[in-house]
């Protein structure tokens, strides 16, 4: 028995949606803990109660007490199996699909067999223990209770024999195959999420209070303390801020330049070199998405901001909208993306190459540096000296450290990366942006010239595609008794995604690291670039973009 999770049965197996559940001891008592009560479902003669109850942890036991003339507690104290649910409510999920509806929530649900508390000093302990949990310090305040009150409550506990969570988050699934596929897409009416939360608001003092009392810290920290929400806070993820576009000009062939002014709020989120944002596009069917571009220059006052788009003419629609259709004085809407190509702090110099569209973070990069005082060299590739971006600009901010090979001219040599990245200094860091056979020459040459990986940055702008070797693959989830069969061209987690099973993912490009999971058979065609020689040989996979060796893999959801 694995000390660290409940056991399962048949009453705690989740069988719908199982990539959702867990019967990890820490993951249930999280939600157990920050839960303000529980419901208590019992049967007496035959007839079902479900009772809305104060309950608190102590290890493995669950206590809660009450009145000695409660019927549910006389029942309980005489022992009998008992069914507790403790749900937070996170949103309303309002899908394209009538029946799709759903809701944001973590919920768990515990099994066992009650028994009274008879001792009044454990009955003493525990409501010690309740008040503790939920306003540390209260306790040496109040008036303790006598021995004859604590004989006029009845006290009962139930030792949790088995438990399991279930939980769901984000937009609606309406993408999935059971709910209709891309098809559904085209429903002409609004989904998305209503984010929900319980609200603490400030103490209300009681009448009478004694002159010298204030409001003691445990009231006003009491929604921290149990991870609540306040008034006025937001709820869920923070709703896209409007902008609009001041100015649209080519860049470059087919990169246009479009810079934006805030207007909801008046000021930007805080934009690092390196950052993406996520910008409202209309796709080629009509409907509308964000897509993620570099943030290739900000206003000091956080005023505007500056992406540049390549046309993908192939694309699903979001690059050639944004050429076509986006005009100055359109408003758009932006969401703010987490840096994932930052500059390491412990930069003393640096060596920057793009490829292409890569230049973009390079770029915003290089200025970055450039204001620090930070020493740094550029080499830049691309086909045509028209198609590149911001040559200028890197021309003059590396001076006699710029270097462009134009791969369009006849007899063109490869970037001599050898001689480009040169032997490691103590604080020299490389960071490469471009296509994936660049980054991996660059990543490749810099480990092999004694670079520590940790110096080594990278950022693709697309996860790399299917090698022509790849094979129809047989994906065995052991958790959720799901067997999928996924071909080349789709990732593993977007099939065991549209299986229903949750798995935390966000960049998709393999160099985050969230999508990361277990192996329990099989062999794995690392294609990542993030988990450590160590990890990989610990047994886990990236499943955005790895694959198997043979024809099946097995993996611990």
């Amino acid at each position: 028995m694995n000390p660290l999770h409940y056991p399962v049965t048949d009453r705690s197996r989740i069988r719908l949606f199982a990539g959702r559940g867990s019967n990890e001891k820490a993951a249930i008592h999280e939600v157990i803990d920050s839960a303000l009560y529980g419901v208590v479902s019992y049967v007496v003669d035959g007839q079902p109660f479900a009772t809305p109850t104060m309950v608190w942890r102590e290890g493995d036991h669950l206590y809660w007490h009450g009145s000695a003339g409660s019927r549910m507690l006389k029942h309980l104290a005489a022992g009998a199996d008992v069914c507790i649910n403790f749900t937070h409510l996170d949103g309303f999920v309002l899908s394209r699909l009538a029946s799709a509806h759903t809701l944001n929530y973590r919920s768990v649900m515990v099994y066992g067999a009650t028994e009274p508390v008879d001792s009044l000093e454990d009955r003493m302990e525990q409501l010690q223990r309740f008040l503790a949990s939920r306003f540390p310090g209260r306790w040496e305040e109040i008036k303790q209770p006598s021995l004859h009150e604590l004989k006029s409550i009845l006290m009962v506990r139930m030792r949790i024999q088995e438990g399991s969570l279930k939980r769901r988050a984000g937009p609606p699934a309406d993408g999935l195959p059971i709910f209709g596929g891309e098809a559904l897409y085209g429903q002409a009416c609004w989904a998305g999420e209503i984010p929900l939360g319980v609200v603490a608001y400030p103490g209300r003092p009681a009448a009478r209070l004694k002159e010298e009392v204030t409001t003691p810290a445990y009231v006003e920290t009491f929604a921290g303390h149990m991870g609540l929400r306040t008034p006025g806070e937001q709820v869920g993820p923070p709703p896209p801020a409007r902008v609009k576009v001041l100015e649209a000009q080519m860049a470059a062939k087919e990169v246009r330049r479009i810079r934006m002014q805030a207007m909801a709020p008046e000021q930007l989120p805080a934009m690092e070199a390196g950052t993406h944002a996520r910008v409202s596009v209309v796709l080629r069917d009509g409907t509308r998405d964000f897509r993620p571009y570099t943030v290739v220059e900000v206003d000091s006052q956080r005023r505007w901001f500056a992406i540049a788009v390549l046309k993908e003419a192939e694309g699903r629609g979001g690059s050639v909208y944004l050429h076509d259709r986006v005009q100055p004085g359109d408003e758009l809407e932006i969401e703010a993306f987490p840096n994932e190509f930052p500059i390491v702090p412990s930069t003393r110099s640096a060596i920057l190459v793009a490829g292409g569209i890569g230049v973009t973070p390079i770029v915003a990069i290089a200025r970055e540096l450039k204001a620090r005082g930070i020493g740094f060299a550029v080499h830049y590739t691309a086909r045509g000296e028209a198609t590149a971006a911001y040559r200028g600009e890197l021309a003059a901010m590396g001076g006699e450290a710029y270097r462009f090979y134009d791969t369009a001219r006849e007899g063109s040599s490869r970037m001599p990366l050898q001689e480009v990245l040169g032997a490691p200094v103590a604080g020299r860091h490389v960071y490469v942006c471009g296509p994936a056979s660049l980054v991996d020459a660059v990543v490749e040459a810099a480990l092999a010239q004694g670079y520590p990986p940790e110096c080594v940055h990278h950022e693709l702008f697309k996860a790399p595609p299917p090698k022509s070797t790849d094979r129809p693959v047989k994906v065995d989830l052991t958790r959720s008794g799901t067997r999928l069969e996924v071909a080349p061209g789709t990732s593993i987690l977007d099939a065991v995604l549209a299986a229903g099973v949750y798995v935390p993912h966000s960049c998709k490009r393999g160099e985050c690291g969230e999508c990361a999971v277990k192996v329990a058979a099989g062999s794995v065609s690392h294609r990542d670039r993030f988990l450590t020689p160590e990890q990989r040989g610990g047994g886990l996979a990236c499943i955005c973009v790895s694959w198997s060796d043979g024809d099946a893999i097995t993996l611990n959801l």
